[in-house]
């Protein structure tokens, strides 16, 4: 027996009264689920992307610049011996990573550099600091 061509609209009529399944989707959460929610919701998941990949971005980036090592005959960022191709890139231990794994490890690094355009970064060490101390022999020598 032989389908007609529009078995799926037909199906979707009599199954569904006519709505597909966004539809359906929408029609159910339309009352709690708004354009702020999905803004919300897509903000928060780019930081946890972030956040994931934050620590690793910045070792190889701005770690590797700051190192005391970097250029020349040093550490590089970018190219077959950059720390970037090192850090998220890396040969797995099947071989080759895949070109799907490279695509979602650049879109983490993207998160990283979005979320530092857009949120203001913390201070880690502003409320530990209450002084400066350098001690000689046991003794402070500052007096702070």
């Amino acid at each position: 027996m032989m389908m007609p061509a529009n078995f799926t609209a037909v199906n979707s009529e009599v199954v569904y009264g006519g709505a597909d399944l966004f539809t359906i989707l929408a029609d159910t959460t339309a009352p709690i689920w708004n354009a702020a929610n999905v803004k919300t919701f897509n903000t928060n998941l780019i930081t946890l992307i972030s956040n994931s990949f934050f620590q690793k971005t910045v070792n190889s980036t701005l770690g590797v610049m700051f190192g005391g090592n970097w250029g020349g005959d040093g550490d590089k960022i970018f190219g077959d011996d950059g720390s970037l191709k090192k850090t998220f890139y890396a040969d797995t231990a099947n071989g080759e990573m895949t070109f799907g794994n490279k695509v979602m490890r650049t879109l983490g690094m993207a998160s990283v550099v979005y979320t530092l355009g857009t949120a203001p970064a913390k201070i880690g060490f502003n409320d530990a600091v209450s002084g400066i101390t350098h001690m000689e022999g046991g003794k402070d020598v500052f007096g702070v």
